[in-house]
């Protein structure tokens, strides 16, 4: 069963989500809101703060872990936080893609933890519900 602080935060965590593919599908007349749809701005960096995010959780997941599965643990982990740090460089126009495909990643990175029994056992239950609906929301930008 998924923890209810987890389920808690999970859900709050999906509404700036949710926000972003409002914006991004309907225009807006408040200037505050305008910013925030111009360029999928909240999507992609939002977007990106998560990522982060994640790669942190995975990182504690690999403190639990010793020799050639720490290596394989803490390289994993790192590697949504270094994606998305690429993600919205200006060299690209393909933000929006390359942010589903960072967390179509983390979500296989995420079953490998979980697989390997570092990540609790509610984690992809819990992992595979918020990462649809932030790929749906991602997906209303393109």
């Amino acid at each position: 069963m998924i923890p209810r602080g987890a389920a808690i935060f999970g859900i709050i965590g999906i509404v700036p989500f949710l926000a972003g593919a409002s914006l991004a599908r309907w225009p807006i007349v408040n200037p505050t809101l305008t910013a925030l749809a111009k360029d999928d701005w909240l999507l992609l960096h939002y977007g990106t703060v998560i990522l982060c995010f994640l790669s942190g959780v995975l990182w504690g997941f690999a403190t639990r872990t010793e020799g050639r599965e720490a290596g394989f643990a803490y390289t994993f982990a790192v590697l949504p936080a270094i994606f998305a740090a690429t993600a919205l460089l200006p060299l690209h126009p393909y933000r929006v893609e390359a942010m589903i495909l960072g967390y179509t990643a983390t979500l296989l990175i995420d079953f490998w933890f979980w697989n390997e029994g570092i990540a609790p056992m509610w984690w992809m239950r819990f992992r595979a519900i918020l990462t649809v609906v932030v790929l749906a929301s991602l997906t209303s930008a393109l």
